[in-house]
């Protein structure tokens, strides 16, 4: 293996975990009221809402593109320039708000009366769980799509889509992109500009995306602790959860910190984070229990050391690799891959760091209270291995119930 580092360095990770382990515990603490008293920057994947991207031809400033969409009530931090300022990329982003409005949905239902008359519509209701859509159930018999389309070719921007129920339509109606484009074509009507994309979420959709994303993380986090258990000790697990939660509070705590949008992005980045992470801190584990078996009498305080300082130059250079290989997508990667890419980064930092002083300095206070933990879950105690009883564990000790 490629040594990074001096084979004469020798670092005492364990002398120092008292003082790292007090840093760890107030910045976990902080993560953890930021984002309980602040919270995060939801993006719309978790609140629902709209966003459209325009990109205009020539060159537009961002205060003229605000004024424009002023005047149909969106406010300026709704609007934020995408890319470099050449670009002429501007995204308007409304957050928890539905983009299907009253005025919408009745010339929906007036211009169906007109063509099909009063009784014709059952129902009409616009989808809690897409704010631009409205779903119409009519009486009578079943009539084609496209002579509902052509009711409805008056209306600006709604589209009509066939229903797997009976006597059932959608009508997609134009919402916020219709009103941002007639907006900017009126205000600005010296400018060319073409809408490409537009994202809608609903609020119920929102909402379970939300609770979907955070039960993943959990139940990643519980297999993994019980994967530890099984394949090393579970003497080793409590370490091994401790990491994974250290890390992903503290990415979490720097994008709630500094405001950076919280999204699906987000949540796949921290899933990948807890992967990576409990990765690095196996590698460790496993140097530890090797030697474990090879040297059962030494002190484990010095065996942990050992193992550490053995794989210290394997995990600088394998996290400073994939480090690197994310600075590309930190730079030029938009939005979505430089969230991904900013957590991916500060997780392999901090992920490092919980590995030698949060992971492995745990077995040793989980060792030297072992009898007592044992007394606190009701298994019988047995007779401690070592020196004396409260003296230092030995790595006899500590494999005694290893597989």
């Amino acid at each position: 293996m490629m040594e990074l580092l001096p084979k004469d360095l020798y670092i005492d990770f364990v002398g120092k975990r008292n003082f790292f382990s007090g840093i760890s515990a107030i910045l976990v603490l902080i993560s953890i009221l930021l984002f309980v008293l602040i919270g995060p920057n939801w993006s719309i994947d978790f609140t629902g809402g709209t966003e459209v991207q325009v990109h205009f031809q020539d060159s537009t400033e961002i205060a003229d593109v605000r004024k424009a969409l002023g005047t149909i009530g969106i406010g300026d931090d709704a609007i934020q320039l995408v890319g470099p300022p050449t670009d002429n990329r501007y995204l308007v982003r409304l957050q928890g708000a539905s983009s299907a409005d009253k005025e919408e949905v009745d010339a929906v239902r007036a211009a169906l009366v007109s063509s099909f008359g009063a009784d014709w519509i059952e129902e009409l209701r616009v989808d809690d769980e897409v704010g631009t859509r409205a779903s119409v159930t009519y009486k009578g018999d079943p009539v084609p799509i496209t002579r509902i389309s052509a009711a409805l070719a008056t209306l600006p921007g709604v589209t009509v889509q066939s229903s797997p129920e009976e006597n059932e339509f959608y009508a997609r109606l134009p919402g916020l992109a219709e009103g941002i484009r007639g907006a900017l074509s009126t205000e600005l009507a010296g400018h060319s500009f073409e809408v490409e994309r537009t994202d809608s979420v609903g609020p119920k959709v929102g909402g379970n995306l939300r609770a979907a994303g955070l039960t993943s993380m959990v139940v990643t986090m519980v297999l993994l602790t019980i994967y530890v258990g099984v394949r090393f000790d579970f003497a080793f697990a409590p370490g091994a959860i401790l990491c994974l939660f250290h890390d992903a509070a503290l990415t979490c705590g720097f994008f709630v910190l500094t405001q950076q949008e919280f999204g699906l992005s987000m949540i796949s980045a921290i899933l990948t984070l807890v992967g990576y992470s409990i990765n690095d801190t196996i590698v460790i584990y496993d140097r530890i229990r090797e030697n474990m078996e090879k040297y059962r009498k030494q002190d484990l305080h010095k065996l942990i050391n050992d193992s550490i300082n053995q794989t210290l130059s394997r995990s600088i250079i394998t996290n400073g690799a994939t480090a690197l290989a994310l600075v590309p997508f930190l730079i030029w990667g938009g939005p979505v891959l430089r969230t991904f890419a900013t957590a991916m980064i500060i997780g392999i930092i901090v992920g490092s760091y919980s590995t030698i002083y949060v992971a492995s300095p745990l077995m040793i206070i989980i060792k030297e209270n072992e009898d007592r933990l044992r007394r606190l879950v009701g298994f019988s105690t047995k007779p401690p291995s070592g020196p004396a009883s409260g003296g230092t564990p030995t790595a006899a000790g500590a494999i005694r119930n290893s597989p």
